[in-house]
């Protein structure tokens, strides 16, 4: 947003100056503020530059209060007439306008003859939108299951692991720089990590067990995992690189898929302790498990939503699997898919409003996405293979 231009007086601009803490600017000169057009903060370090109507160039940049300035007692200004200006900063999309110029850069004038009167001009930059965050997701389009990932609207399909083992069950890091995943490809299930790309494919777990159904921890130094190295399935931690494996359940059900929620303070999980399966809540340490969902139907694959006010899983308590939405502390559990197809393995849109789930109502397993509150069901997917397990 560009304000209007304002000739001033200097008499009229000194006290403004001076609260503003830029009394140097007592000569005749051009200058403004570079601020956040969303919220009017100001933005420091911003780039200033023109290209006047006699071909001359400047740049300069903002200081700390957003204040830049081309100042006739420092260095040149722009000629009288139209200019070219150009104003950008980190993070914020880069503006270019024309602007019409009053000074006149006569090298005889004199600092009496340009003092008189200042040309006041001040941008507005509008921060540069996210990318919307992409889907990671399991398909066997290719004879086994390997990892791919999409754009979140079901455009740019890219496989990302390609080997004859079977990759599955693909989770973001906070950051969207890596990806956490299982895979059988050394003969038994362990957890790899790779970088979003693909690239860098490491196992970070090496037990005769099956580890799996990695989660990372929100500010990416831990990955809760499920093992069933003691004999049953139990949940573990360990730190992001694999080292420092610490078993968080102890007893003689099955706890599996763990997912952590958005402030790092507890891990929900699976459990059939009571004798069907039950979503539970625990501290991250492992203490305080607590059953969050009570019904005679089977309750399974918790979903922190990013505030971490509710959580989305799947149940089968209607006789079919449907996603479900709950409150943190169990309450208000609602089905959000009511489809008399199998819909399963819901997570959450960091961006928007909006969950992303499998379902085979078309047939076969596809990934679709919805508005949180069940409207809008979509699919994202569309071939004959299985597409599933998906983490936005």
């Amino acid at each position: 947003m560009l304000n209007g231009r304002n000739r001033l007086h200097y008499r009229l601009v000194i006290p403004i100056v001076l609260s503003a803490a830029v009394a140097f600017l007592l000569s005749g000169c051009l200058w403004g503020f570079v601020t956040d057009a969303g919220t009017s903060d100001p933005i420091g370090g911003a780039t200033v530059s023109y290209t006047d109507s006699k071909g001359h160039t400047g740049s300069t940049t903002t200081n700390a209060n957003g204040l830049y300035s081309f100042d006739q007692a420092v260095g040149p200004f722009p000629a009288a007439g139209t200019a070219d200006f150009e104003i950008s900063a980190p993070g914020y999309d880069t503006l270019t306008t024309t602007l019409l110029v009053a000074y006149d850069d006569n090298p005889n004038a004199t600092l009496a003859g340009l003092s008189s009167f200042w040309e006041i001009r001040s941008f507005g930059l509008q921060p540069t939108a996210a990318e919307p965050a992409k889907i990671v997701f399991s398909s066997h389009r290719d004879g086994n299951y390997e990892i791919y990932v999409m754009d979140a609207d079901g455009s740019g399909q890219t496989r990302l692991t390609n080997n004859a083992g079977n990759d599955d069950f693909p989770t973001w890091s906070p950051d969207r720089s890596q990806i956490a995943f299982h895979s059988n490809r050394d003969g038994n299930y362990e957890v790899y990590v790779m970088d979003a790309d693909g690239s860098g494919q490491t196992r970070i777990t090496t037990n005769p067990a099956g580890d799996g159904q990695p989660t990372w921890s929100p500010d990416g130094s831990k990955i809760a995992f499920a093992s069933n190295r003691d004999g049953d399935y139990e949940i573990f931690v360990m730190n992001a690189d694999g080292t420092g494996q610490t078993q968080i359940t102890n007893n003689a059900a099955q706890d599996v898929f763990p997912a952590w929620s958005p402030d790092g303070s507890k891990i929900a999980f699976t459990t059939d302790r009571d004798g069907n399966l039950e979503i539970y809540v625990m501290n991250a340490n492992g203490s305080g498990q607590t059953n969050l969902t009570g019904s005679a139907g089977e309750d399974s694959l918790p979903a922190w939503s990013p505030d971490g006010s509710q959580i989305a899983f799947t149940t089968a308590r209607d006789g079919n699997s449907e996603i479900y939405v709950m409150d943190d502390s169990g309450g208000g559990q609602t089905n959000l898919t009511n489809d008399p197809a199998e819909d399963r393995h819901s997570t959450w849109s960091p961006d928007e409003p909006q969950i992303a789930f499998h379902s085979d109502r078309d047939g076969n397993l596809e990934v679709y996405v919805m508005d949180d509150n069940g409207s809008d069901q979509t699919r994202l997917t569309n071939n004959s293979a299985a597409d599933y397990a998906a983490d936005w």
